[in-house]
């Protein structure tokens, strides 16, 4: 590579000379941070650097050594000073380690590496999750660095193509790969990308159609929920290798399943190359004091075009080398310019608003469906903007959803947040809303501790009370989220002693839950009304009718949800009183005794329907609902009978038959014998130990 060296003083030119680069334009002239491949095979090194004098590349391929050769040029390019350098002969298989050395003085990786070996925690990673991955040296000359690699085939992957769901009928399992697989009964984490594949198909037979991960970036240490990041494009190794993570998404995409990435963009972890090069008094990139009330770790200028290029870098790079189909933004709150916080946090704040705009943008530029969800939880103003321009916000209704859960009638008992046209204004479909998620207590917890008579005492009880949460929040259209176990009742403590997130690892209990039959009726509760979701779209648009009565108040009022589109409807009587039987009216316009099916029910309750001058009535016993449909709506008759303990339901191909049983068969509509329980789809009568349903598979 040639270099072209500035005018020096005789005195120092034979001791700078090769001690630092030349002012030499990038190729192409526009600078382009990270190891960027050339069409000739070679690789250029780019580092954003403002305010420094001098930057080293000191790569594996010259044993760490700091030399003069390497030194970097240099370019001013908008108000920003890059570091480059271009070097020739590296293999497109192998890994190639690497640092910066900035002003003789900072030793850091690259800000925009694909993949990092940590020199404090990678020592403590489990060789069995990637087995022929890359290793810290650990030698004398990097023990203690930080270390970049860059493999020219890494993010070399064919994917199939995929459709990405209509944004409008979303139901995401929010899901940390750390918890959601590892060691059954044992509170050690340790779940891998790849053991989360072998689960791709449960997610998929309750119906979800997209899957939202905690944060994967490199953040610090192994164990950890993955909002300390520290390199926004660089896979964590604690889970799996960059090949098991772009399998993971592969699959969920085979099984039509979208995949959502939480990505924090409010603060780094202190392990980020630009927190590490400069004093935090005058470092360019990070606050001193964060200008908002939502201050995490360190908390990024959000000002900073380096810092916003970051961003639309990061989102580009998930989305073509990973095929991720959007994002879940963490803390939107803290993403305001510096001098933005005037009115306080929590006001309607327009740099937000713009900045959430253009990365929406961004997304839409690689993907023009592409999935954007704010963790904003703001005024009804900012979110409604935001709505309005095609993006999602959370909406978070765990407290009421607790509250219902434990059978106490006071607080907050709104369930209209589950409804975005009915949530203070905001756009129809607007929002992701929610009875749990990683930031809240789980509803079976409290259910434990605080239920109100039997409902903490009898598990049934409770299970019927947590089913009738996810019918209101699952029957109300819109897009949906749910935190994984919720579907299973989980009731692990999720606080510490000072109310704040615990986030240590949780017991993972596959074994005992699947096994239990209360668990398995909430399950199965999720599995009919997802998948009639999926299989009457049109029932839960925008164009369909949906009326909900009675959804906050005192126990006392029964609760009806009505959702009718051309001949189809569907109902559902609820009756939240822990102690009394109801008899619960909803006016319907389709359905009738005669056109009549059963989706669900409360375990143990077959509900009778009668139908007068307009007006359906169940009588309903307390704690329990029930779910009917006319005959013409789409998906499985009786998913789930009086009897909680066996459950048949239609997958995709296939018919599940959950709990125990001595003998089953399957017959098609003509009366012939299906010889396996994998079937084409369409309608079959299925005969468990004597006992008949119909079942229709997709």
């Amino acid at each position: 590579m040639n270099k072209f060296y500035a005018l020096l003083p005789a005195t120092m030119l034979l001791a700078s000379a090769q001690a630092f680069g030349a002012a030499v334009d990038y190729p192409g002239g526009i600078p382009r941070q990270g190891a960027v491949k050339n069409a000739d095979g070679s690789v250029t090194f780019c580092l954003a650097a403002p305010q420094k004098t001098s930057v080293t590349l000191v790569p594996s391929w010259d044993d760490y050594q700091v030399l003069d050769e390497n030194a970097m040029d240099w370019q001013d390019y908008e108000g920003n000073r890059y570091f480059w350098t271009t070097v020739t002969g590296l293999a497109d298989d192998q890994w190639y380690s690497y640092y910066y050395y900035v002003d003789e003085q900072y030793k850091v990786a690259d800000p925009y590496a694909h993949l990092v070996l940590d020199c404090y925690n990678d020592r403590t990673l489990r060789r069995s999750v990637w087995p022929d991955g890359p290793k810290h040296p650990g030698t004398d000359a990097v023990k203690d660095v930080m270390l970049a690699v860059y493999r020219g085939d890494i993010d070399d992957y064919t994917f199939s193509d995929f459709s990405i769901p209509d944004r409008d009928n979303l139901v995401v399992y929010e899901m940390l790969f750390r918890d959601f697989t590892g060691f059954d009964g044992k509170d050690m984490g340790w779940g891998t990308v790849s053991k989360a594949i072998e689960k791709i198909p449960y997610i998929k037979e309750l119906g979800f159609n997209a899957v939202e991960l905690m944060p994967i970036m490199e953040f610090n240490g192994n164990d950890s929920w993955g909002y300390n990041t520290n390199f926004y494009m660089a896979p964590d190794k604690a889970y799996g290798s960059p090949k098991d993570y772009k399998d993971f998404i592969e699959e969920c995409h085979r099984n039509g399943i979208a995949v959502i990435l939480d990505i924090v963009f409010n603060q780094s972890d202190g392990l980020h190359p630009w927190y590490q090069m400069y004093p935090i008094a005058s470092n360019p990139f990070y606050n001193r004091t964060a200008p908002h009330a939502w201050s995490v770790l360190n908390d990024w200028k959000q000002d900073n075009p380096l810092v916003q290029q970051q961003w639309d870098d990061a989102l580009r790079y998930w989305m073509e080398k990973y095929n991720v189909d959007g994002f879940r933004f963490d803390l939107v709150k803290g993403l305001g310019d510096n001098n933005s916080y005037g009115s306080g946090t929590e006001a309607y704040n327009r740099s937000r608003v713009d900045r959430m705009k253009r990365l929406y943008g961004v997304i839409k530029s690689v993907k023009p469906d592409g999935i954007h969800i704010n963790e904003l939880l703001g005024s009804v103003q900012e979110e409604k903007e935001l709505g309005n321009d095609g993006q999602l916000q959370w909406a978070n209704v765990n407290e009421a959803s607790c509250q219902y859960a434990m059978g106490w009638d006071d607080g907050d008992l709104n369930f209209f947040r589950f409804n975005a046209a009915s949530d203070g204004g905001r756009p129809q479909f607007s929002t992701v809303a929610y009875a749990e998620s990683h930031d809240e207590q789980r509803m079976n917890y409290k259910v434990t501790q605080w239920g109100k008579g039997n409902v903490k005492t009898d598990p049934a009880i409770a299970a019927d009370r947590l089913a009738a949460v996810a019918v209101q929040m699952l029957l109300t259209p819109g897009p949906k989220m749910v935190w994984q176990f919720g579907e299973l009742g989980n009731d692990q403590n999720t606080k510490d002693n000072n109310g704040g997130n615990d986030t240590g690892t949780k017991i993972v209990d596959w074994a005992e839950w699947l096994a239990d039959d209360n668990r398995m009726f909430i399950h199965d509760t999720y599995a009919a009304l997802i998948n009639l979701r999926m299989d009457n779209p049109g029932l839960f648009a925008r164009d369909a009718l949906f009326k909900a009565t009675q959804r906050s108040g005192k126990f006392s009022n029964a609760r009806t949800m009505v959702l009718s589109k051309g001949n189809d409807e569907i109902v559902a009587f609820i009756n939240p009183s822990v102690t009394s039987v109801l008899d619960v009216t909803a006016a319907v316009s389709k359905l009738t005794a005669a056109d009549s099916k059963l989706i669900c029910a409360s375990a143990g309750f077959e509900p009778s329907l009668t139908v007068s001058g307009g007006n359906a009535t169940v009588r309903v016993p307390a704690n329990g609902f029930a779910v009917f449909a006319t005959s013409g709506v789409a998906g499985v008759d009786g998913i789930i009978s009086g009897d909680s303990a066996v459950k048949v339901y239609g997958a995709d191909g296939r018919i599940i038959i959950a709990g125990p049983y001595d003998r089953a068969e399957v017959y098609d509509l003509s009366g012939r014998l299906m010889p396996s329980l994998e079937v084409p789809a369409g309608m079959y009568v299925v005969r468990v130990d004597g006992t008949s349903s119909k079942v229709v598979v997709r």
